[in-house]
């Protein structure tokens, strides 16, 4: 029963599986599913430790599924959760720091119109180098990283074999990350 509850779940907007959540809280785990690269890719951009990423990621979405109730979706899902773990990351690079207070970053939590416009213009960038990419590495990241799917369903929605589907996604996000090296 419970992958037909994911079949269904996998058809729902996030926001449906917000509502969702609040009746069968099994539903967070579709939310995690669609997410969890997206949010450890965050923490691993802030912390620059796989682990720690890790650690990080999970408390991301312990926190998100405790403040659930009080989400009142003025922001989208993934939005939202890369709040939650971009401000865990800073907060654990922040305690990893053995530096004197003077070079501890002034806190990064409230938003400021010179970020809001940055933000505007690292998603136009990151649209235009999508864009840029072979149709057959642009295909697989967009089914994966937008659509949530596993490789797995990848790779029977595509006809390909599992390792050309997994070899194509690490391709196109090698090629966005030479691309957007500027941006980090």
């Amino acid at each position: 029963m419970g992958l037909t509850h994911r079949q269904a779940w996998s058809e729902l907007s996030d926001a449906e599986l917000v509502a969702v959540v609040a009746q069968d809280s099994s539903a967070f785990g579709e939310l995690v599913r669609r997410h969890q690269d997206f949010v450890f890719g965050a923490a691993l951009r802030v912390v620059r430790n796989p682990t720690l990423a890790e650690d990080v990621a999970q408390e991301a979405f312990v926190r998100a599924y405790k403040a659930l109730p009080e989400f009142r979706q003025e922001s989208q899902v993934r939005s939202w959760l890369y709040r939650i773990a971009t401000n865990l990351a800073l907060n654990a690079v922040t305690r990893k720091r053995e530096f004197a207070h003077d070079d501890v970053p002034v806190s990064t939590t409230a938003p400021s119109a010179e970020r809001s416009a940055e933000r505007v213009l690292l998603g136009e960038k990151l649209g235009e180098a999508m864009n840029d990419l072979p149709e057959n590495l642009r295909e697989p990241l967009i089914l994966r990283e937008i659509k949530g799917m596993s490789y797995q369903e990848i790779a029977n929605e595509m006809s390909l074999p599992l390792n050309t589907v997994r070899t194509r996604i690490l391709r196109a996000r090698r090629a966005l990350r030479d691309e957007m090296e500027a941006w980090r």
